[in-house]
């Protein structure tokens, strides 16, 4: 059967003004974090895209899930330029790219119970038809992660962060999307718990079929649960291919130092 593109970036390009003219407000400095990025992310695969601080890889995700708009160049999402989404589509899209992100903990508000947390996205999107249904399906997510069922009535602070980084990944996973945007999801956890949410993820995408967008620094993590890789520099993709053949074969030399600072 023949696969399907979920999102299309196509000649990617991100410009900030760092600096204007104080009386004409003409635009005198601009910092470029992505230069040219394209590349597709099928249903069910894994696109990880490494490199170091300030490469423009997260600036890449966050535009691929709609929080940032390119200056040039646009995002399809099955084939549909994102302009060109009607109310309802663009919805759908919303709905279908989630993100998990560094800091899981920063990630959620700590006045609100994991339960309400979890509940409030699926209430927003009219998922269920009331709060009952909503906890239920919460419960039944939480679960599936492998937390306890009395995790859902404590503070983001009165548990560990892999504890609420299967939180984080339950609450994207409520909306039944089709893709995640995974940006350094492991890196502030220690490395035992890093393995745990690593393969929890695998699971998932197994079973539910997820794409994910993997954002990582660290190459050995970007290869275990990538297909494809994309290596970063300076706002330029300077590498890519199937996971394997990078790590193994990287024409690069910025590759190489990624690979020999991570060990692999």
């Amino acid at each position: 059967m023949e696969s399907k593109i979920v999102i299309s970036a196509v000649n990617i390009r991100k410009e900030y003004v760092t600096k204007r003219h104080f009386i004409t407000g003409k635009v005198k400095e601009k910092y470029v974090a992505v230069k040219l990025a394209s590349f597709d992310i099928e249903e069910g695969k894994t696109v990880g895209i490494v490199g170091e601080s300030g490469s423009g890889k997260s600036t890449i995700g966050e535009i691929v899930g709609g929080l940032q708009e390119p200056s040039y160049g646009h995002v399809l999402y099955y084939g549909k330029n994102l302009k060109d989404l009607s109310d309802e589509e663009y919805r759908d899209y919303r709905k279908s790219v989630q993100f998990i992100f560094q800091d899981p903990k920063g990630s959620m508000d700590p006045n609100y119970r994991i339960i309400d947390i979890l509940t409030m996205p699926i209430l927003t999107a009219k998922i269920v038809n009331n709060k009952k249904e909503a906890k239920n399906l919460a419960e039944e997510m939480l679960n599936r992660v492998g937390l306890d069922s009395s995790v859902k009535n404590k503070y983001p602070g009165e548990i560990s962060g892999g504890q609420c980084q299967r939180a984080a990944i339950a609450r994207a996973l409520l909306l039944n999307p089709k893709l995640i945007v995974c940006d350094e999801p492991v890196s502030a956890l220690d490395i035992s718990v890093q393995a745990q949410i690593l393969n929890l993820l695998r699971e998932l995408q197994k079973e539910l079929n997820i794409s994910y967008i993997f954002i990582s620094h660290d190459i050995g993590v970007v290869n275990y649960m990538s297909d494809t890789i994309l290596v970063m520099q300076n706002g330029n993709i300077i590498e890519r291919g199937p996971a394997k053949e990078v790590l193994l074969h990287p024409k690069e030399d910025y590759t190489k130092k990624l690979i020999e600072s991570a060990f692999v």
